[in-house]
């Protein structure tokens, strides 16, 4: 059975879907971090 131009087509866009995938996966493992000084906001002047 030959390999079609759709089937290396498939195959194709299947693999870009998994490295897609694994980014997304990746992505969202990282948590955001708030700032400290995010409320703060001028200059802070010694007490």
């Amino acid at each position: 059975m030959a390999v079609t131009r759709l089937k290396r087509k498939e195959a194709k866009n299947r693999s870009k879907a998994t490295v897609r995938v694994k980014t997304i996966k990746r992505l969202k493992e990282y948590t955001k971090v708030t700032s400290p000084y995010k409320e703060e906001s001028g200059i802070i002047l010694e007490d």
